[in-house]
């Protein structure tokens, strides 16, 4: 049974964004890819563009944390309404990620860890050029933590491609998906 939401956590540049383009394609259901870029990119260009710089965003009425508050409370909503959703962000704090699973609650819900070489994903993320440098390697030591996957996928050396199979297979041969209730439990305590 395919789950409401697939959620991919992993650090920027790990590669969730291209697998969730590559898996949206294969999967028999209508999904949509809804990732914290869907939010970000509704910034201000300017904020955007400082936000990629690394630099501080100083604009009155600015909180990132309200963004994230607001991201998943239009997952909730979507899903609610009957949609199915892949969700991709790197979730760091412990406190964003039980919102996260809080909002998702009650839904059939498939957690995904992508896990990537810090070399590799800093490499990639030099040339992408639309990251602030050194974000993985800020991401790498938190984004995992306190989160038990249902199903994890590492990208050093598997395209975006095969990694997305790799997952569609998994979610062709699973009815019960317990990763997003053990993490919620670890969390709350």
């Amino acid at each position: 049974m395919f789950p409401n939401v697939i959620v991919l956590n992993g650090t920027g540049s790990a590669g969730k964004t291209s697998i969730a383009k590559s898996l949206i394609e294969m999967l028999p259901l209508q999904y949509l890819n809804f990732s914290i870029d869907s939010v970000l990119y509704a910034l201000p260009p300017s904020d955007l563009q400082k936000m990629m710089e690394g630099k501080a965003i100083t604009r009155e009425g600015y909180n990132y944390s309200t963004l994230i508050e607001g991201y998943h409370q239009a997952a909730s909503g979507l899903a609610k309404a009957g949609c199915f959703l892949i969700l991709d962000n790197a979730w760091t704090l412990p406190a964003e990620k039980l919102n996260m699973l809080n909002a998702l609650s009650g839904f059939n819900v498939c957690l995904v860890g992508v896990k990537c070489d810090l070399r590799e994903t800093s490499e990639r993320e030099r040339q992408r050029g639309d990251r602030a440098i050194g974000l993985a390697e800020s991401e790498f030591h938190l984004v995992h933590q306190h989160l038990t996957y249902d199903i994890e996928l590492d990208t050093t050396f598997a395209s975006a491609e095969q990694a997305a199979k790799n997952l569609l297979v998994y979610l062709k041969e699973q009815d019960v998906y317990n990763g997003a209730q053990l993490s919620r439990e670890n969390l709350a305590r």
